[in-house]
This record gives structure tokens, C-alpha cells and sequence, in this order.
């Protein structure tokens, strides 16, 4: 894990608790889980976190350790080259497959005649490999004391009472290039292991006929990689044993907000200039980041708030690599999938961390923007992220502020409120004038200007340059547009006064 990273932030976000709740669920339910996260977690090290995590919700469990790492082995002397007498480790994966043959012995002594019919019988031994035990299930025997062919049989034993949570990290398991996966899928491929394991634990289970609170459960949390994907595809159909969790819109606004506030180093006090923004500028690093946590810290940490520096901002924070697979990412029209799991044809999209279900949608990553060669010019996807952020972020202050001028507005008025809601309210009510007060109080800052312009309202100046400021704002926010950094602070400056004349009332 990167020094850049909290170690319990990603743990602590409400969606990822709320994932690890559901596997919880579904573990105490008697299923197996098949966890399927993104191909960077693994490499930033916080797989390795929501593994544990997610283990530990089990009070029974069993973490399968990973392999070894192999070492090199010392060369033999010329003696030992001779000596083909089997070892110990020899005789444990062969004996079941060992068969003796009696063949002639050959003798050199007669030339090119090998005499095949005078020659005495010598016991010979050919062994072969039929069906070697995968190298999981003998570390897994080693784990629970018994012989690799008696692992299934032990954590299926209706004796005895010990039924784990066994917990395999997909990532870390080697290729089993001598094993052949029941069901007939064939051996040799990546994650076959597994594969193996998960069939013969789950027929064995129903053959012994255990109850959901007595069975043994599989948590496999792994990459889209690592396992075959048919193998991924029927287990996802198959509710019965399983449950596949997909990190897939696991991680929604909420949780990026929090990321990018912590990062952000925000100064405590301050006036109400500079919290409205700071909070534009974090709700702008939260959309633009969206699924993507380690680019909203960087963005945070690199981002001075201005628009003009933005695109600039941005494209310094990501990857070159990301940009260039970016590149091979399905474009157009095309169907995100369900709110589970990614369709089919963004699976390698998605394993890449190019696309990812945000907040309901589906969100590509904006290293996207970047593909076409165009540094430093704003994407028309960029301007329409950053206005829907300041709108957020404004449309309250924007509501307040309006609602404070309409009845300041009744002081100012020179014609009857229900003759002003009838001119100037887009929808003004039936019994307009039994509620001219409430229903005039309701007027848009578009109407309360435009009435001021007619001489319908007399404001004073000052509240007349707050009302123009608050129109064109609304008006360009309205159009999918995103305010300048000129027009922003312009805003921020009328609320500022606004509030301490306000105060003084």
C-alpha cells in the first residue's frame, strides 16, 4: 500500500462496510462467496485488507496460507544424476499411480543383436501422473493435519462440529498446468485449484446432506483473472450454493466526499466566502473522481480550486497507463449491465478500473478524456461534471438567498402581491388572491427581476446587484453549464455583504 493511502479508509467507507454486511449474510447462510474486485486493489495492497475483513466476519474460520515462494534448487553432483531412486515426496504423489512391468534385459555384448528372446526378465517401475493433487489441496491439508485426499472428507464430517469460513486469496494461487477440474472442464488453467475445490466441497456437502448452519463455506476473493470465466458465469447463476459480490457500485458519492475531504487539508474557520469555496472545489474533485479514490486524493492534494487550472490539474494526475487502456475501452451506446455486476462486454473494462456503476450510473474514467490528445482543453463531459458540482453545492445557498429577497420584496412592492404573482409567476395558483402572500413568496429570482425592471418592485441597489448575480448563476447552472471562476467569486462576494447587511436587520 502506498504511503499516500490510509490504511483503515477504504475499510471504513459506509459502501464498503455495507458490502462486507452483505457477504457476512450470505456467509452465515451457508453459501459459499465469490468476491470479484477490481485488478488495482490487488496491486495497491488493499485487497489484502478487504480479504481480512471480510474473513474475520466469520467467528469460524480458516485462512489458507499462500504459497511459498519456491527456491532455486542447488545443482546435483554427477552421482546423484545416477541415483533415480525415488524420495519420500516421490513416493506420496505417485504411489496411487505406480504400475510394474517386467521387460527383458538388454545385452551390448552381441552386437546389434539385443537378443529380445534369450533375455531374462528385469522388474521394471514406470510411474505416471494420472491425476496429481492440486498443490492448494496439500497446503490446505497441511492446515487442517490430514493427507491431501482426505481434505474434503474432513470438513465434511457430520462428527465433528468445527465447520470453517475457508478463506483463499485467488491472486496468490499458482496455475495448477498438471490438474484436470472436475466437471470436465479440463486442467491446466488459471485458477483450476480453486475450481477444483469448490465442486468437490460443494457435491460433498449435499451427498452428506448438511444443513446451511452446519456447512463448510468458501470466501474467495479474487480478480476476473484469476478465476475461468465460465466458472465466474455459473456460479453467478447459481443462488443456490453461491453468492457473487461484484465491486460494483460499491463505492457511491458518499464515500468519495469523505476521501476527498480528508485530503483536502481544509483550514479550520474562515469566512463564508472561502467555505462556499472550498466546498465547491472538494464537490468538484468528488465528481470528477467519482469510483476512482487514489485520483481524488492526488486531485485534492494537486487541484488549487480555479477552473482555468483545472484540465491541467487533472490530466497531471493520471496515469499514463491508465490513459492508454483507456483508449481500449468500449465507446458509444452500451448496456452497463445490472445493478450487481458489469455486462459482459465491460468486464475487462471494468477488472482495469476504466468503468465502474457510481451512484447508480454508469461512470467511465475520466483518463478517457485524455485519449484524443487534447492537453489543456476542457472535454465537454469535464464542463458538464463541474457545473452539476457547483449546483450542488449552490443551489441551497442560491434557494436561501432567493427566499430572503421575495419577502424583503414585500416591503418594496407598488402593486397588489396577487396582480405581481398573476404578471410574473409562471404558475400562478387558482385562488391567487386568497394566498397572494405565500404564493408571491414563491416567485423565482427571474420573476422578482423582472418585476424590479418593470417598476413592479423597487429593491435597493445594493439587493438589485445580488438579484442579477443570482439570476445569471441559476440561469447558466439551468443549462448544463459551469460558472467561471470570475462569476463564482463574483456569487460569493454578494452573499458576503448580503449576510452582513442582513445581520444588521
Amino acid at each position: 500500500m502506498t504511503s499516500e493511502q490510509d490504511d483503515t479508509a477504504l475499510l471504513g467507507l459506509p459502501g464498503v462496510r455495507r458490502q462486507l454486511a452483505a457477504i457476512e449474510a450470505d456467509l452465515t447462510a451457508g453459501l459459499h462467496c465469490l468476491w470479484l474486485l477490481p485488478d488495482a486493489l490487488v496491486g495497491t495492497g488493499e485487497a489484502e485488507e478487504l480479504y481480512r475483513a471480510a474473513l474475520h466476519t466469520s467467528p469460524d474460520r480458516l485462512d489458507v496460507s499462500p504459497p511459498a515462494v519456491l527456491a532455486v534448487p542447488a545443482p546435483r553432483s554427477p552421482g546423484a544424476l545416477e541415483d533415480h531412486s525415488p524420495t519420500a515426496a516421490d513416493e506420496e504423489v505417485f504411489q496411487e499411480d505406480e504400475v510394474w512391468h517386467d521387460l527383458p534385459a538388454l545385452d551390448f555384448d552381441t552386437g546389434f543383436d539385443i537378443g529380445w528372446a534369450d533375455a531374462a526378465p528385469v522388474r521394471t517401475r514406470i510411474r505416471t501422473r494420472k491425476h496429481a493433487v492440486p498443490e492448494l489441496f496439500e497446503r490446505l491439508a497441511e492446515q487442517l493435519d490430514v493427507a491431501p485426499g482426505e481434505v474434503i472428507e474432513r470438513l465434511t464430517d457430520r462428527t465433528r462440529r468445527w465447520r470453517p469460513v475457508i478463506g483463499l486469496r485467488a491472486w496468490c494461487e499458482p496455475d495448477d498446468p498438471g490438474g484436470t477440474a472436475l466437471g470436465g472442464t479440463g486442467g491446466g488453467h488459471r485458477g483450476s485449484g480453486v475450481e477444483r475445490l469448490l465442486r468437490a466441497l460443494t457435491s460433498a456437502v449435499k451427498e452428506a446432506g448438511l444443513p446451511p448452519e452446519e456447512r463448510p463455506r468458501l470466501l474467495v476473493v479474487a480478480r476476473l483473472d484469476d478465476l475461468p470465466e465460465a466458472l465466474v458465469d455459473e456460479l453467478d447463476r447459481d443462488i443456490a450454493t453461491t453468492a457473487v459480490h461484484w465491486w460494483w457500485g460499491t463505492l457511491g458519492r458518499l464515500d468519495t466526499g469523505v476521501v476527498v475531504a480528508a485530503a483536502g487539508g481544509r483550514a479550520r474557520g474562515g469566512g463564508l466566502e472561502q467555505r462556499i469555496l472550498d466546498d465547491v472545489r472538494e464537490e468538484t474533485v468528488t465528481e470528477l473522481s467519482a469510483f476512482d479514490l487514489s485520483l481524488a486524493r492526488r486531485l485534492a492534494a494537486a487541484w488549487d480550486g480555479t477552473t482555468g487550472h483545472l484540465a491541467q490539474a487533472l490530466r497531471s494526475c493520471l496515469d499514463n497507463t491508465l490513459i492508454a487502456d483507456a483508449a481500449s475501452c468500449p465507446d458509444g451506446p452500451i448496456d452497463a449491465g445490472t445493478r450487481r455486476r458489469p455486462s459482459s462486454v465491460l468486464r475487462r473494462a471494468w477488472a482495469r478500473g476504466l468503468v465502474q456503476a457510481w451512484e447508480g450510473r454508469l461512470r467511465r474514467h475520466p483518463a478517457g478524456w485524455y485519449t484524443q490528445g487534447r492537453p489543456g482543453v476542457l472535454p465537454p463531459e469535464l464542463n458538464v461534471l463541474v457545473g452539476q458540482a457547483q449546483q450542488r453545492v449552490l443551489a441551497p445557498w442560491i434557494e436561501e438567498t432567493r427566499a430572503h429577497l421575495a419577502r424583503l420584496a414585500v416591503r418594496y412592492t407598488s402593486q397588489p402581491l396577487h396582480a405581481l404573482v398573476t404578471a410574473y409567476s409562471a404558475r400562478p395558483p387558482a385562488d391567487v388572491r386568497d394566498r397572494a402572500e405565500s404564493a408571491f413568496l414563491q416567485l423565482e429570482v427571474g420573476s422578482l427581476l423582472a418585476a424590479h425592471h418593470d417598476g413592479g418592485i423597487t429593491f435597493p441597489e445594493e439587493e438589485v446587484g445580488l438579484l442579477k448575480v443570482l439570476a445569471k448563476v441559476r440561469n447558466i447552472l439551468a443549462h448544463r453549464g459551469a460558472l467561471h471562476d470570475r462569476t463564482l467569486r463574483t456569487l460569493c462576494d454578494e452573499l458576503t455583504l448580503a449576510h452582513r447587511r442582513w445581520a444588521k436587520l
